[in-house]
C-alpha cells in the first residue's frame, strides 16, 4: 500500500465519491494541467473537516473545497501548487441544514453546504428574506456565496454581503477550528476576521457554518424600466437616478444583442410601504424629467433575474470596477472589444462584460488602459484557465498583507487553488 493510499484510507468514516459524479468540478479542472484527486471526501461536520485538513497538512496534500462546483472559476496551479502535487477534493454538501433561526432577531445560522433556495424558503415563511443577489444566487450554497463574497444589484439598497455576515465557523489549512463573530449585529472589536474570510475564495479557510442577517420582506417591490438601443444612451438617466433624493433597492443597466433581448435597459427597483414607494417614484420622475415605465407584476421577477445574470453565461467574462463617475470611460474602452453582453451598476461602480473570446496579450493591454482610466480589471471566466484571474495586480502593501493572512490561516499552503 502506497503512502498516499494509506493516508487517504486512514480517513475512515468519511463518505467518498468519484470525480465523475461532479460535473462542475470536472469543468473547473478542464485545461488546468491538474491530475485527478486522490479522493473526494464528504465530511459531515466541523470535526471531520478539521480531521481532513490536519491530515492533509501533515502529509503535504492540497485540498480543493467545493459544494457543486457549478459556479467555480477554473482551477489553476500556482508555484506553490505543482500539477504533480497529490490533492483531495473536499465537498461541503453534507454540511447542510438550518442550525439556528431567530426570526425575532433577524438572524439565521446554517451549514455552509445549505442551498440559498432552502434558506430563502425558510425566511419567506416568516415574512423575511436574504437580499443577496449575485448571479444565480438561489442555486448556490451559503458557504460558497460567502467564500465568493460577490454581490448583485441589491447591494445598492441593502449593502454588500460582507456587511451582513455576522459569524462563521471556519477550519484553517492546518485544521484549527475558528469560531468567528457571533449571532448579534455588533460583535467585533478590533480586526474583523469575518470580513477577511468573506470573499477570500477558499484561500484562507473552509467554512462549515455561517450566520447571516435577515431582512423583512418589502411590502411593495416595484420594478421600473427605461429602454434604448444602446447602453450609452442610458448613462445620463442612470447618473440622475444615482443623484436623486431616493435610494432605490437596485439600479442596473444591461445590454444584450438585438436577437436575444431588447437592446439596452435601465432597471430600477423601489422597496418599501406603498405610500413610500409611490412618493419615491414621483420624486424620481421629477428628478429625471420623465417617468419610468412600470414593469408588469407578472414580468417583474423575470426582468430582475434577466438583468442580474446579464453576461454571466458567456465564454469570457470581465469584471471592471471604478468610481461611478469613471464608468463612462471604461465603457468606451471595452466597447472596442465588441462585447456580446454588458451589465453596469451605476451605484457600486461595477461593469460586467461578456465576450466570445480573449487572448492574454489583449487582457494585458486592456488592463493598462483600464488602470489609466482609474479602474481595475479582472478576468473571472475564460476558455483558457491561464487567462482567468489576469488583470489589475495588487500593490506591494496589498500583496504583503494578503500573503501574511494566508500564512497565518494556511501555513503549509494546503488550500488551493483559490476559487471565486
Amino acid at each position: 500500500m502506497s503512502a498516499t493510499t494509506a493516508f487517504v484510507d486512514a480517513l475512515a468514516g468519511l463518505d467518498r465519491s468519484e470525480l465523475g459524479a461532479h460535473a462542475g468540478l470536472r469543468r473547473a479542472l478542464r485545461g488546468s494541467g491538474l491530475g485527478p484527486p486522490e479522493a473526494i471526501l464528504h465530511p459531515s461536520d466541523t470535526a471531520q473537516t478539521a480531521e481532513v485538513m490536519r491530515s492533509a497538512s501533515e502529509h503535504g496534500f492540497g485540498v480543493l473545497p467545493f459544494t457543486s462546483g457549478a459556479h467555480r472559476e477554473p482551477a489553476r496551479p500556482s508555484a506553490a501548487t505543482s500539477p504533480n502535487r497529490p490533492w483531495l477534493g473536499l465537498c461541503t454538501d453534507r454540511l447542510r441544514g438550518i442550525e439556528v433561526y431567530e426570526a425575532a432577531d433577524l438572524t439565521l445560522t446554517a451549514g455552509a453546504g445549505t442551498s440559498m433556495e432552502e434558506i430563502d424558503t425558510a425566511l419567506r415563511a416568516n415574512g423575511q428574506w436574504a437580499p443577496f443577489d449575485p448571479p444565480h444566487a438561489r442555486d448556490r450554497s451559503l458557504g460558497g456565496l460567502v467564500a465568493d463574497g460577490g454581490f448583485g444589484p441589491l447591494a445598492t439598497g441593502y449593502g454588500e454581503l460582507r456587511n451582513h455576515v455576522l459569524g462563521m465557523t471556519a477550519v484553517t489549512g492546518d485544521g484549527r477550528v475558528l469560531r468567528l463573530g457571533g449571532r448579534v449585529v455588533k460583535n467585533v472589536a478590533g480586526f474583523d476576521l469575518v470580513r477577511a474570510v468573506t470573499g477570500s475564495r477558499g484561500s484562507l479557510a473552509i467554512l462549515t457554518s455561517v450566520t447571516v442577517r435577515a431582512f423583512p420582506l418589502p411590502a411593495v417591490d416595484l420594478v421600473l424600466s427605461l429602454r434604448a438601443a444602446r447602453l450609452e444612451e442610458l448613462l445620463e438617466a442612470a447618473a440622475r437616478v444615482r443623484t436623486a433624493p431616493v435610494l432605490p433597492a437596485s439600479c442596473l443597466l444591461y445590454e444584450r444583442p438585438d436577437g436575444e433581448g431588447e437592446g439596452a435597459v435601465l432597471l430600477v427597483r423601489l422597496h418599501g410601504a406603498a405610500s413610500t414607494v409611490d412618493a419615491d417614484r414621483t420624486r424620481l420622475a421629477a428628478h429625471l424629467g420623465r417617468p419610468l415605465d412600470v414593469v408588469a407584476a407578472d414580468r417583474a421577477a423575470a426582468a430582475v433575474v434577466h438583468a442580474r445574470d446579464a453576461a454571466w453565461g458567456r465564454a469570457v467574462r470581465l469584471e471592471l470596477s471604478a468610481r461611478p463617475s469613471r464608468l463612462s470611460p471604461l465603457l468606451g474602452i471595452v466597447r472596442a472589444m465588441d462585447p456580446v453582453e454588458l451589465a453596469l451598476d451605476p451605484f457600486t461602480g461595477r461593469l460586467r462584460v461578456g465576450l466570445e473570446a480573449v487572448e492574454a496579450d489583449t487582457v494585458e493591454t486592456l488592463s493598462a488602459s483600464v488602470e489609466a482610466a482609474g479602474g481595475a480589471l479582472r478576468v473571472s471566466a475564460a476558455p483558457s484557465p491561464g487567462v482567468v484571474g489576469m488583470g489589475t495586480t495588487l500593490s506591494e502593501d496589498e500583496a504583503r498583507l494578503t500573503d501574511d493572512l494566508r500564512r497565518a490561516f494556511d501555513p503549509r499552503g494546503v488550500l488551493w487553488p483559490a476559487y471565486a
